[in-house]
């Protein structure tokens, strides 16, 4: 198993075990959101020094190979790219649809008096919609740049 997986079980757990010294020594709002990230960084850090020293052992060599080779070859199937790149474009146009959706509920909401300060929700998903609308145009024209 490559040592990078160990270096990032090490980090993620020293990371945690900083959270954790934040969130015991200080006393503020964000408190809740140290613990969250505590427990957020030491399991799956823990995770991965566990993952490491079991795949790393001579007995499991083999079969950590094997593994590796199956997902190469699930990775770099033609197959399976296009239908990655065409499940992204399905999600793509679903959350531009959800955006807009949801843009009409909350001007729908606010204007009958439920919600009291829905224009910065309003404003907020038009921005994110104009955000996602130009970032998916500019990836795309950058990979036909570099394809074509």
């Amino acid at each position: 198993m490559k040592k990078s997986y160990l270096a990032k079980g090490i980090v993620s757990v020293l990371a945690g075990i900083a959270f954790i010294l934040a969130a015991y020594f200080t006393e503020s709002v964000f408190d809740g959101f140290l613990w969250g990230f505590a427990g957020a960084t030491i399991a799956p850090g823990i995770g991965m020094l566990i993952m490491y020293f079991y795949w790393s052992l001579p007995e499991h060599a083999d079969r950590y190979r094997e593994i590796q080779e199956q997902e190469d070859i699930n990775t770099h199937d033609e197959l399976n790219e296009k239908l990655r790149d065409r499940s992204g474009r399905i999600v793509y146009i679903i959350e531009q649809w959800i955006f807009c959706v949801s843009l009409i509920a909350f001007s729908v909401i606010g204007k009958a008096g439920v919600i009291t300060d829905h224009k910065i929700i309003v404003i907020y998903l038009f921005a994110l919609l104009l955000f996602h609308i130009i970032i998916g145009n500019a990836v795309y024209l950058l990979l036909r740049k570099r394809y074509c």
